[in-house]
């Protein structure tokens, strides 16, 4: 514990001569931990934050962390002195760092084997850290040696892996996967997002391996469980809906808010499966496990009266339509338009379980592709030609009544009508 506090305090001390170093990208300290251009949804968000909580950046200034910006070879070195603790020294060897604002954490650097002095004699402080030497100094800061000894995993490392492959498998850095491929990109420049997480990982790392690697260890795992039930549940997805759904409706996020439709699914579905829909089953008598089957069947009988209209079948329409509609759905309206523009037409309803889903509001919906077509010429129905297909995406709402679901609107158009072709 001690050892502990000795470092942040070293932190805190350290920080205070950054603040008056000619160091542009540190920024002064923001209050509120927050940047205008890091999202809460942001992959690198808890690295940001615990950087700046631990104070060993603030930032670019005007309340900007820059996530895209490289950092400097210069930058680094004093990250990595910050999280080890050491103070700036003198007599700083390197030709061309002497006048350097980071003079004395490189010479700190080089003092603690972090770095080595070329026969140059040259740093290049203001140089872009590239991932390979930023993979190097972090494990040489944290004792690490090179692993010589495994084939690496990267695409694009075959010589010098040692280090990028003792920094994947101590969790300090990892790579991408491109086309089932892993890379390591080496000669990129490091981004300041990439350096939060890297500088993160080697402050808990030095504080506890162990325990450090345990966690690493369970959250990789956890990712990897989550990543399989993500991957099954959007296989059941699929399979859970028609054949003839478009991609224009799955694409659609029209009435989703900041979910995707399969999102919107699922946080549905996990609700009713939780009894979050108390209300919904007491009103209308019907279980949780079965109001889902109960809407997309309603649902299905209101939309496909509706494309498979018949003016000589309005009363059997109407019939049917006040069985699946709530009272005042202005049904005699409807049957008017399908009796005096005598329509005759016939279509499906492509939709399903999967297409339950809540919209903005937490509503519950279906949505589907409605795909139809005349059968006779019929009056006001603009350029519609008799036996050619139309499509196009609606949705439609639920509400609860005693006799049992209803639809509560006829339908939304989510995308215009087109021909199928």
């Amino acid at each position: 514990m001690k050892e502990c506090m000795k470092r942040i305090m070293a932190l805190i001390l350290t920080v205070s001569i950054l603040a008056v170093t000619e160091i542009c990208t540190f920024g002064e300290p923001v209050d509120n931990l927050k940047f205008s251009d890091v999202k809460a949804t942001s992959w690198y968000y808890s690295y940001v934050t615990k950087l700046m909580e631990l104070k060993i950046t603030a930032g670019i200034g005007n309340n900007m962390f820059g996530p895209n910006l490289s950092v400097t070879r210069a930058e680094f070195v004093t990250f990595l002195c910050n999280v080890k603790g050491y103070e700036q020294m003198q007599g700083n060897p390197f030709a061309d760092s002497q006048k350097s604002w980071a003079s004395g954490y490189i010479t700190a650097a080089l003092a603690n084997g972090i770095i080595d002095l070329p026969a140059d004699q040259k740093f290049n402080p203001n140089y872009a850290i590239t991932r390979q030497e930023a993979a190097e100094m972090v494990c040489r800061a944290l004792n690490i040696a090179p692993d010589e000894t495994t084939e690496s995993i990267y695409t694009d490392v075959s010589a010098d892996a040692g280090y990028s492959a003792a920094a994947y498998s101590n969790y300090l850095m990892r790579g991408s996967i491109e086309n089932n491929k892993f890379y390591f990109k080496p000669d990129d420049r490091l981004t300041r997002a990439e350096t939060a997480a890297i500088i993160v990982n080697a402050y808990d790392c030095n504080i506890d391996k162990l325990d450090y690697l345990n966690k690493k260890i369970s959250e990789e795992k956890a990712k990897k469980d989550e990543a399989e039930t993500k991957a099954r549940r959007h296989q059941e997805w699929l399979a859970g809906m028609d054949k003839g759904v478009s991609k224009e409706l799955l694409s659609c996020t029209d009435l989703l808010g900041d979910y995707s439709l399969e999102e919107q699914h699922f946080r549905l579905m996990d609700d009713l499966e939780n009894g979050k829909w108390p209300g919904w089953s007491s009103v209308t008598g019907i279980s949780d496990d079965e109001l889902a089957d109960e809407m997309v069947k309603v649902g299905r009988k209101v939309v496909e009266l509706w494309i498979n209209a018949d003016y000589r079948k309005i009363n059997i329409i109407k019939t049917d339509w006040a069985n699946v509609m709530i009272g005042g759905f202005d049904v005699d309206s409807r049957i008017k338009k399908i009796k005096d523009n005598i329509w005759v037409r016939e279509g499906y309803f492509y939709t399903g379980k999967s297409l339950l889903a809540y919209d903005s509001t937490d509503q519950p919906t279906l949505r589907g592709t409605i795909r139809y077509r005349w059968i006779n010429p019929s009056e006001n129905t603009g350029e519609n030609k008799v036996g050619v297909w139309y499509e196009e995406e609606i949705k439609l709402g639920f509400y609860p009544q005693d006799s049992g679901v209803k639809a509560n609107g006829f339908w939304y158009r989510l995308t215009d009508t087109r021909i199928v072709k």
